[in-house]
């Protein structure tokens, strides 16, 4: 946090070198709260009305911090005798200091809470839904509609799928009309659709994240994925359609598939749905070169990459594509794998008491329901779920079959 606060107060001062602003970029782009915090801090309002609660928190509260004191007295005592609201003005570089340092008097006062542990009611736990940001080029990071379901990139402008602009980026035309490589992410709990420039369509499952290029500019069309997504992508037979993830490559011509690459699960899966599709494997052993690996699928087949080999076999497809329609489907589905999605749509934290559970579960489930409801029907499989809130998390405590 220091080094954070020292780029946020020369972003004030507007000394920034090159490589720090890029630095700081980087730490915005990292995560979401970053970004939120970022927004503060170059907000002028916001940032009085932190200087303002600075004095009123009592500095045992406070994570001390010698050297801001010192500077915020120097400054002070230069400015003693002007007005209160020029003295805040003339203070406001160091608030990003300050804002960061009142964070952490907050953890401070609150330690003791952080680390209760009560039971809370699963009705209280909402479900998921239509919540995505869009990342520019420049690091900008712009907050999507959550009542709206999806975006459109089309002709060097960026839309919902109502027709509606994205207002908030008076410039968007001329940004996207280069070549610019986009980003957009749905975080733990959310979901999002989008269209493509060549009118290939995606659809973004929890904690996700799609690269992709403003316009398909070449002989080939390529965008990147890390979590779970569903493409249905549009027939050119001059431009194959590729799918990055780790380790893995997929070319289409026009198909439907769904992939799921989460960079905390050990396989990626690939199934498809419609069409056909070649899926190719690179992985790079020491003192080697590349090893490739091919394999073509067919629909109702799924490609497995995982533990150094590439496997497909047949699926049932709506097991793996029935989220996005709204849907949880279980269907001999290893309790871990069905508690982990139900941990990625609630945004859970999951502990397991005892031995793992290791019944494989049957269950078709609107997405849409309480958190409550889902588990009321996966207790029929002899489960039992307690949730507890500890600090700003909630967590889903799984204890296994009733023997």
């Amino acid at each position: 946090m220091e080094r954070i606060s020292q780029l946020l107060y020369k972003h004030l001062k507007g000394i920034l070198t090159q490589a720090e602003h890029a630095e700081l970029m980087a730490w915005a782009a990292a995560d979401h709260g970053n970004w939120e915090l970022l927004n503060k801090v170059i907000d002028e309002e916001g940032l009085e009305t932190h200087v303002r609660d600075w004095y009123a928190i009592p500095r045992r509260s406070v994570a001390d911090d010698a050297r801001l004191e010192a500077a915020i007295a120097q400054q002070e005592a230069s400015i003693r005798n002007l007005h209160f609201r020029q003295r805040i003005r003339r203070i406001l570089p160091y608030a990003a200091a300050i804002l960061i340092i009142s964070f952490a008097g907050i953890w401070y006062t609150y330690n003791q809470e952080v680390h209760q542990v009560h039971e809370i009611a699963a009705e209280d736990i909402s479900n998921g839904g239509n919540n995505a940001f869009l990342t520019l080029t420049d690091g900008r990071k712009i907050d999507l509609s959550t009542g709206q379901s999806g975006i459109i990139i089309e002709n060097g402008q960026i839309t919902y799928e109502d027709g509606s602009s994205l207002a908030v980026l008076p410039d968007v035309g001329r940004t996207v009309q280069t070549n610019s490589t986009l980003e957009l992410s749905t975080p733990r709990g959310g979901t999002y659709r989008m269209t493509l420039p060549d009118g290939s369509k995606v659809w973004l499952n929890a904690a996700s994240t799609i690269k992709y290029p403003s316009n398909f500019i070449g002989k080939e069309r390529i965008v990147e994925i890390s979590g779970e997504a569903y493409f249905d992508i549009k027939n050119d037979r001059q431009r194959p359609f590729k799918v990055l993830s780790k380790n893995q490559e997929i070319e289409v011509l026009g198909t439907e598939f769904n992939i799921t690459a989460y960079p905390d699960e050990n396989e990626t899966k690939t199934t498809l749905v419609d069409g056909k599709i070649r899926l190719s494997w690179s992985a790079k052993s020491e003192g080697t070169a590349s090893l490739n690996k091919t394999i073509i699928l067919i629909p109702g087949e799924q490609g497995r990459l995982g533990n150094g080999r590439i496997t497909k076999s047949k699926v049932d497809i709506a097991a793996y594509t029935a989220w996005k329609d709204g849907f949880f489907y279980f269907n001999r589905t290893p309790t871990a794998v069905a508690i982990t999605q139900l941990a990625r749509w609630y945004d859970l934290d999951v502990i397991y008491e005892g031995t793992g559970p290791e019944a494989n579960l049957f269950a078709y489930i609107d997405r849409n329901k309480p958190l409550s409801a889902v588990l009321k029907a996966l207790e029929k499989s002899e489960l039992k779920f307690k949730v507890v809130q500890k600090g700003q998390r909630k967590q889903l405590i799984v204890f296994g079959e009733q023997r």
